[in-house]
């Protein structure tokens, strides 16, 4: 669900054959139980929620804020416990952040209301005092912190909606600025040669739905990425367009530079393994690497240290 600054929240492979891109396509790992199958069967295009479809085929929380709790590990000796989540959206890594520990804190950061609100309603009715321990600011993402966070994370290549070097150059130089004197910021990553080729993803989400990632159109001259999650049903129906996304494409080397020149000390590469039963396949566990393997699609995180 991506939000910005001046686009509104809502996130996340094109007329082809089914493409290999590890997780992109679904970081999500869940399976509905033996109710939610029953009216997963019974849910069409008219009475899907968009932002429940959205958390179970494209966030992973609880994997999201493991990746972030090791990344911190590797530079700092200490427990992190204040976390701010730009372009949050429905706040899925916020609530789980708090439910690890009932002292921490978290900050999310959004233009829109809508899935802020839905947020609220679902993903923190079973952290205790988790709304009482979340601030969520309807903001730019290039404002300030009231308490400064050890982690800031932008996930799902939100940030692409900075359309040039000085936008995200200002953005990049925000965090470094708002964030705890030994903090880090966390951004994921698309990549591979597949990564910009016009075509469809479609998997299943169980329950005869499926989630369709559709890359529209990329413009080599200017880099912008259009893009699009539809959603398919048991019944033949679509919710068409549920998300849509007017990006730039960042490259990994475009971003590391404009994070040094944002005045961050240290960046990281970290890339996913490969499953050992289903070479395709991402294993779910990141490594630091500075060179990665160019699959035809690849998932990574940049993590750069105050």
């Amino acid at each position: 669900m991506a939000s910005s600054t001046k686009t509104k929240s809502d996130k996340p492979k094109g007329k082809g054959k089914d493409s290999q891109a590890r997780g992109r396509t679904s970081r999500a790992k869940d399976k509905p139980g033996k109710e939610g199958k029953k009216r997963d069967r019974r849910m069409n295009a008219k009475n899907a929620d968009r932002y429940e479809l959205y958390q179970r085929a494209v966030n992973s929380p609880e994997t999201d804020i493991d990746f972030l709790e090791k990344a911190y590990a590797h530079y700092r000796d200490k427990k992190p416990m204040r976390f701010r989540e730009d372009f949050c959206g429905t706040a899925s890594m916020c609530g789980e952040w708090l439910r690890r520990d009932p002292e921490r804190s978290a900050e999310g950061v959004d233009l829109d209301p809508e899935p802020i609100e839905w947020g609220k309603r679902h993903n923190f009715t079973k952290v205790e005092d988790g709304i009482e321990r979340v601030e969520f600011r309807l903001d730019d993402v290039r404002s300030p912190s009231a308490h400064k966070p050890d982690i800031t994370a932008a996930q799902n290549f939100s940030y692409w909606c900075f359309k040039t070097r000085k936008e995200l150059l200002d953005y990049c130089k925000s965090v470094r600025e708002n964030l705890a004197d030994d903090g880090i910021f966390v951004m994921d990553l698309y990549g591979g040669p597949e990564a910009t080729v016009e075509q469809e993803a479609v998997r299943s989400r169980g329950g005869g739905i499926e989630y369709v990632w559709d890359q529209r159109e990329y413009v080599p001259g200017t880099g912008q990425f259009l893009t699009a999650i539809h959603f398919r049903f048991r019944d033949g129906s679509e919710l068409t367009n549920a998300f849509e996304y007017d990006w730039r494409f960042w490259h990994l080397g475009e971003i590391r530079d404009v994070l040094y020149d944002a005045g961050f000390k240290d960046v990281t590469t970290w890339f996913e393994g490969t499953d050992p039963d289903d070479e395709d396949e991402g294993d779910g566990i990141f490594e630091i690497d500075e060179r990665g393997e160019n699959c035809e699609a690849w998932l990574g995180y940049l993590v750069s240290a105050k």
